[in-house]
């Protein structure tokens, strides 16, 4: 009679919360789960951001007069809002958030098939906010979310192809 030994699992394994703890294996993680929560922790950000322009159009119109910003400032509010909550927010939330995290998992994969891939569209996706950022505070884009200007507007900048560059 020969007796096989059963390996002995450790309750406490690395899992995605407890592998390290350091800010710089965060930033380079190639797990697809750490990297849904950069997503989602960006998307929050880019959600507030957005939601504070949402907050000063909303604070505008709450006066007949008008009075907080002026016509120029109100049209580049309401470009940023447009780009945040679209192009950071909606866009890249479920499949950037739901499909990192969920469905490896779902299809019983350890891993996505480029992890290191898909750690660099998260950084493009950084980038490209920061770039949107950069525009605002070189001056704005008051085009609209869809950067077609108005034929009603007379402003003209260059800013435009930074922000769609974004």
């Amino acid at each position: 009679m020969s007796a096989t030994a059963t390996p002995v699992t450790d309750g406490n394994g690395k899992n995605y919360l407890n592998e390290s703890y350091g800010l710089k294996s965060w930033l380079l993680t190639v797990d697809h789960k750490r990297i849904a929560i950069l997503y989602l922790i960006s998307i929050t950000v880019f959600f507030l951001v957005g939601g504070m322009f949402a907050g000063l159009i909303r604070l505008e119109l709450m006066t007949p007069e008008g009075d907080l910003v002026e016509a120029e400032t109100y049209n580049k509010l309401f470009t940023m809002h447009g780009i945040a909550m679209i192009f950071f927010f909606l866009i890249p939330s479920i499949p950037a958030v739901l499909g990192n995290f969920l469905l490896p998992l779902m299809l019983g994969a350890k891993d996505v098939a480029f992890p290191r891939i898909n750690l660099l569209s998260w950084y493009v996706y950084i980038t490209g906010g920061l770039l949107a950022v950069v525009s605002i505070v070189m001056g704005g884009v008051d085009t609209g979310w869809t950067f077609y200007t108005p034929y009603s507007s007379t402003y003209a900048n260059s800013h435009v192809l930074l922000a769609a560059a974004a």
